[in-house]
């Protein structure tokens, strides 16, 4: 019996202006659910599971955090709100107890036209989360921090995630 092969790599980093399209276009087509999605993702490093199963009660605005709870490797963890997110979550409004009342498929199905409309190719909603991780460690966050927040249990599992921008090494080198 032949061992499969193991899965590639995905390295898909989006561009700034791919990034403003996505949030800009699905808040002009109404779709407030998946803009506030996508901006979890950019902003949180979340799971597509962990963003759909939130609860209001999980965001403590009083200490600036969401609590993440039943994750895929079964620990729960906090995430700092960014002021851009913070600012959505206190302007959405709060009409059932979850965040979310979309399924993950249609949630992907959302994701898939707009990527389509706006001629996005080659994005799938899990590369938000590459994309995050890899934003937080251009921010300078340290890899405690960021395996902290993004939940990964081996520096193995999260280097896969993290794909460094040429352009910024570009820009320290110097």
């Amino acid at each position: 019996v032949k061992r499969p092969s193991g899965s590639v790599a995905r390295d898909r980093r989006l561009t700034p202006i791919e990034k403003e399209q996505l949030l800009s276009e699905s808040l002009r087509t109404g779709s407030q659910q998946l803009y506030l999605a996508i901006l979890i993702a950019l902003n949180t490093a979340m799971r597509q599971g962990e963003i759909l199963k939130l609860k209001w009660i999980d965001i403590d605005f009083d200490r600036n955090q969401i609590n993440v709870r039943d994750t895929k490797n079964g620990s729960n963890r906090v995430i700092v709100l960014s002021s851009v997110l913070r600012g959505a979550l206190v302007n959405t409004q709060q009409t059932y107890e979850t965040l979310f009342t979309i399924t993950a498929s249609g949630l992907q199905q959302s994701f898939r036209k707009l990527t389509t409309r706006l001629q996005i190719r080659n994005l799938r909603f899990h590369d938000l989360r590459h994309e995050a991780i890899s934003s937080l460690f251009e921010k300078g966050l340290t890899v405690p921090e960021v395996q902290l927040i993004s939940g990964h249990r081996t520096l193995d599992q999260l280097m896969r995630y993290s794909h460094a921008s040429i352009e910024q090494i570009r820009q320290k080198v110097g």
